[in-house]
């Protein structure tokens, strides 16, 4: 897959999300997708043999502009399948003409407020939570920074996935302990909070004081000489010990040495090197708050960041207590092991090839119609019944007003978009959908497929007739049972029984919106597993009683025109009245989106 990937800014590789674009990139490479890679100056030798659009490194300002405003319109989008904007807290595009994942490490600004200056608090609070919630998709890498995002930023939730970072496992090494506790991070202040971990230190019993050093390796940053400052005049002076960054691969050895880990930050977006001391089998003790409460949680003692004295207990209680250790210790070391960069790359494909729109409330896929049918082969694979649906204008305007059809919509394993309306609408609330996905275009496409398939649906003999011309396109599938809508060619019952003896793959039931999905909803529990598929008048065209429309007018998404001219009164109050009403409600929900 092509997929464009923004790794602006680098910080010279010494920042949490330069390893974050580092390692997702490295994961994507060996997953054998093509890469293009957006980059400033600093990091070109790093990612040299992949293609890049180099961008000269300016001055933050006219860094964040030039991303924003002109870059955008430099780029060859019909080149790429899809866009990963790797640090979309810092950097945004203006313009969003492809799919695009934007990942937002944290919210940091809005829970540390003197963490930046007066510009760039201006620039993070409103410039980027306008153009971060044009992109298609936000990633958060932490359910933390997810409801700072819907909270702060009034990202909509259904626009929000979920994909931890991974980490990379420290090597293994023997060496003598040294008695030492570390931390591992920048010297910034307050957002670090070093200073209250230095206080925390003078609190211990003064045997853990003389014991033990407080080893905090890490490049100076902002109000790094607060930090320094307290520690020169602090009593335990010769007890701190600030090394200055040090490279990955010299990490290894500080965890060897090291007794506990501490990470006292006032707020993480996540935590690396939590996760890395936690692997090289050293007992954690974190804060409580942000993303640090959710990977500490059961694996690590949390304290309140802001109570020194918390901190202190915390220390005290691994330090002294080998019972604690021990557990904390296995715990953590279970906790890590869920933790990847392969799955991290893995999660955001997966953003990709499930992407939705969202209208009404009603989330559908918004891909193409390969990407479906490779949706429907995994379906089928499981070992359970799903429901898969189809909607168009009509079938939203319904939802509008039904809400028991609406949740079996929210409900379906897939939601696929049938028509123009529904690109439409979906355009209209900033979502792209790239292909028609209907039904009668599917049908042919399964029926190429080494399918079980059984017709349910129509009037009595239609299901019959569909399945004989069905049979007769000499695919891949096997057609194996029929029955009407009305049940009145086998009853209830007896289609049950039937389709648990016969045990299809996919269950194609054309009942008409909202009978079918309200019928599969409600017999699902029954089924054997298998897909089942709302197709609506699928049969009554593949049985040919009612003719298709000519394929350009099909191409040209005005099919609907063509339906209306063959059934005008049954079909005048869904295009003439429904159409019109439909465009309306969207617009409605877009002002309200925009108010909220």
């Amino acid at each position: 897959m092509k997929i464009l990937l923004s790794a602006i800014p680098f910080d010279n590789g010494k920042s949490g999300i330069s390893v974050y674009i580092r390692e997702v990139v490295k994961a994507l490479e060996a997953a054998g997708h093509d890469l293009t890679l957006i980059v400033e100056d600093d990091a070109v030798q790093e990612f040299e043999r992949f293609k890049l659009i180099r961008i000269k490194k300016r001055r933050a300002l006219f860094s964040m502009l030039y991303s924003l405003f002109i870059l955008p319109w430099r780029i060859k989008w019909k080149n790429f399948d899809f866009c990963i904007m790797l640090a979309a807290n810092r950097r945004v595009f203006c313009r969003y003409p492809i799919f695009t994942v934007a990942v937002v490490h944290d919210l940091s600004q809005y829970h540390v407020p003197v963490k930046y200056d007066r510009f760039r608090m201006f620039y993070i609070k409103k410039v980027l939570p306008h153009y971060v919630r044009k992109a298609q998709s936000i990633c958060a890498i932490s359910r933390s920074t997810a409801n700072d995002l819907i909270k702060y930023w009034h990202i909509p939730e259904e626009k929000i996935s979920v994909v931890y970072n991974g980490f990379t496992p420290p090597a293994r090494v023997e060496t003598d302990k040294i008695k030492q506790i570390l931390y591992i991070s920048r010297i910034e202040h307050p957002g670090k909070n070093h200073l209250n971990l230095l206080k925390a230190f003078e609190l211990l019993p003064e045997n853990l004081r003389n014991e033990y050093t407080l080893v905090m390796p890490g490049a100076s940053w902002n109000g790094a000489e607060t930090v320094f400052e307290y520690a020169q005049n602090s009593v335990c002076k010769d007890r701190f010990k600030f090394t200055g960054f040090v490279d990955f691969a010299k990490l290894p050895e500080l965890y060897a040495q090291s007794t506990m880990y501490v990470f006292p930050s006032h707020f993480e977006g996540f935590g690396l090197s939590l996760l890395e001391a936690m692997y090289a089998g050293l007992p954690c003790a974190c804060s409580n708050n942000s993303s640090l409460g959710e990977l500490g949680q059961g694996a690590a003692l949390l304290f309140d960041p802001s109570s020194p004295q918390e901190i202190a207990a915390a220390m005290e209680k691994i330090l002294s207590d080998k019972e604690c250790q021990k557990q904390l210790i296995g715990n953590g070391m279970e906790k890590a092991s869920h933790f990847s960069w392969q799955n991290t790359a893995k999660g955001l494909m997966e953003i990709y090839r499930h992407r939705q729109a969202m209208v009404f409330g009603v989330p559908f896929f918004s891909g193409t119609m390969d990407e479906a049918l490779q949706m429907i082969d995994g379906l089928t694979e499981s070992s359970k019944a799903h429901h898969v649906a189809f909607i168009n204008a009509h079938c939203l305007n319904i939802a509008c007003r039904n809400r028991e059809y609406k949740q079996i919509l929210k409900g379906c394993s897939a939601v696929f978009a049938d028509g123009i309306g529904a690109k439409i609408g979906a355009k209209m609330l900033g979502y792209r959908v790239e292909e028609n996905v209907n039904g009668t275009d599917m049908f042919p496409l399964l029926a190429q497929r080494p399918y079980r398939i059984y017709l349910l649906g129509g009037a009595p003999g239609v299901a019959f007739t569909a399945m004989e011309k069905a049979k007769a396109m000499h695919g891949a599938a096997e057609f194996v049972g029929c029955a009407d809508g009305f049940f009145k060619e086998k009853s209830l019952s007896v289609v049950l029984d039937e389709l648990n003896e016969l045990k299809p793959d996919i269950l194609l039931v054309a009942m008409g919106v909202p009978g079918q999905e309200e019928w599969i909803n409600r017999h699902l529990d029954k089924l054997p597993p298998c897909v089942a598929i709302g197709v609506g008048g699928l049969l009554d065209f593949v049985s040919e009683r009612i003719p298709r429309a000519p394929m350009w007018m099909r191409k040209a998404n005005i099919e609907w025109c063509f339906r209306l001219y063959c059934e005008p009164a049954r079909l005048f109050r869904r295009y003439i009245i429904g159409n019109p009403l439909f465009i309306w409600r969207v617009f409605l929900e877009k002002i309200w989106r925009r108010s909220r």
